[in-house]
């Protein structure tokens, strides 16, 4: 008897968001003493890899849409972990630096949130576990280009829209 996609217990989807809440939880534990949302680090150790980044590449490497990074930027801005500055090339373009204080958060937090991804993989069978991250990698990128088809095709509504 075949399985029933819709049954909890075999929906990827909902498994997803179980896992997600999981790992939640264990970042929670780990960092909510920092003030550091998921997020928020994940924003940081991205403006750490990509220095002097565009808003624009920032999406691209994080995944997250454009006007919520837009807001996020904001209001680490104000909170002085971040600084933007407009490109000499495009005025419409900011591109985004740590400051000293948001070097320093990403910095302190980092250890806490290996310990929350080795617990989180922990779960799972030693022998599973790069499979597992290549799958999540797999999905990820999946998502990144839809997320990218659907960018084009909304900038072709637009421009259809202009004429």
């Amino acid at each position: 008897m075949a399985k029933n996609p819709l049954d909890l217990a075999n929906s990827p989807v909902h498994l997803l968001r179980r896992c997600q809440q999981f790992a939640t939880d264990l970042y929670t534990k780990e960092m909510g003493k920092t003030g550091l949302t998921a997020r928020q680090f994940t924003v940081l150790q991205a403006v750490e890899q990509h220095d002097g980044a565009s808003q624009t590449d920032l999406v691209n490497a994080t995944g997250i849409d454009r006007s919520t990074l837009a807001d996020m930027i904001a209001r680490m801005t104000a909170k002085d972990l971040l600084a933007r500055k407009r490109t000499e090339d495009d005025q419409r373009a900011n591109t985004v630096r740590l400051t000293q204080k948001g070097a320093k958060a990403l910095k302190s937090s980092k250890t806490a949130v290996a310990r929350e991804e080795s617990q989180f993989v922990e779960a799972l069978p030693q022998g599973k576990r790069a499979d597992f991250l290549k799958c999540l990698a797999t999905l990820a990128d999946a998502a990144g280009e839809l997320e990218a088809k659907g960018a084009k095709s909304a900038k072709k509504s637009k421009a259809k829209k202009r004429r």
